[in-house]
């Protein structure tokens, strides 16, 4: 079971890119999820880009750079695309799409002026 504390242990892990997108593990998203998925790669672009077919066109998340991807990361029912900021998770049985974005905690200076503010 994927849980936010495993989500937040892929983003402190996975926490830079790899040297290049040839070192990310593309046989084991395409080998678990391409089926269920439509997944491609772009190549036509500007970017070279990781397209997911059973996200929506309109989705952020339906076109993926390569040079932004951190690690394709296998999981029992689920495979997880980390990036900076979001973790995209396909289901190895169905179309089914889980998408987590990151939220930012608040700084320090953030948390002092936010208490001020309150009295």
């Amino acid at each position: 079971m994927i849980t936010r504390k495993v989500i937040q242990t892929l983003y402190r892990k996975y926490r830079s890119l790899p040297e290049s997108p040839d070192c990310l593990d593309m046989a084991l998203l395409f080998d678990a999820a391409g089926q269920h998925h439509n997944i491609s790669v772009d190549m036509e672009g500007p970017v070279d880009s990781l397209v997911i077919g059973s996200i929506a066109p309109e989705s952020p998340f339906h076109k993926l750079p390569l040079e932004r991807i951190h690690a394709i990361v296998p999981f029992e029912e689920w495979v997880g695309i980390v990036m900076h900021s979001s973790v995209v998770f396909l289901n190895r049985n169905s179309a089914k799409v889980s998408v987590n974005v990151r939220m930012e905690e608040p700084s320090l200076f953030d948390r002092v002026c936010g208490f001020f503010q309150k009295r």
